[in-house]
């Protein structure tokens, strides 16, 4: 059986919409503080500021809104100008999932349209702007610096990698992420 991969991908949306409903400002609140908490106790950002990195779920906002609002907490307290986010690209084009999968059977990823890294103020694909992945990232980040009052929050830059294929050092627009990352 095929997947209906514009089914899935419209399902996923319409979960992150009716959790984010669900959660609402209370639950954001909520969420904002269990994550502040969690970023002191593990110190995160000391990791961030040391050259560390932090990962975080993109699965349901209800169940970890407070991990990711606990990056988030750690990414402004960092002292960090320039947050990176680097994120998965999930494949919701048939295209992309076929390259995906000559990919895994060990295929040469520089032969697929898909291969390279995508993401804001970027030319090329534009797959990123349809995924999930970073929904509830921009939902706390958004309301913490609305919050804290910020009016010169560290600027954000999104990335999304498709294809490493084992080999991320070969990724088209991999010097442009290792440059962002030297101060990020």
């Amino acid at each position: 059986m095929e997947l209906e991969r514009d089914q899935l991908q419209t399902d996923i949306l319409a979960l992150y919409t009716r959790e984010h409903e669900e959660m609402g400002e209370a639950g954001t609140l909520e969420r904002l503080e269990r994550g502040a908490a969690l970023s002191k106790e593990w110190n995160l950002p000391k990791t961030l500021a040391d050259g560390g990195v932090l990962v975080f779920p993109h699965a349901g906002v209800l169940d970890c809104g407070h991990q990711i609002a606990a990056c988030v907490h750690a990414a402004l307290d960092s002292g960090a100008d320039k947050v990176l986010v680097v994120s998965v690209l999930h494949a919701f084009t048939a295209e992309m999932e076929q390259a995906r999968r000559n990919v895994a059977a060990g295929g040469d990823p520089a032969l697929e349209k898909h291969w390279g890294i995508q993401g804001p103020g970027l030319d090329g694909l534009q797959n990123w702007r349809s995924d999930h992945v970073l929904i509830s990232w921009r939902h706390f980040w958004e309301a913490e610096v609305k919050r804290r009052g910020l009016e010169n929050p560290p600027l954000v830059i999104e990335r999304f990698p498709y294809l490493a294929g084992g080999h991320p050092e070969k990724l088209p627009g991999i010097e442009e992420l290792q440059e962002i990352a030297k101060d990020a």
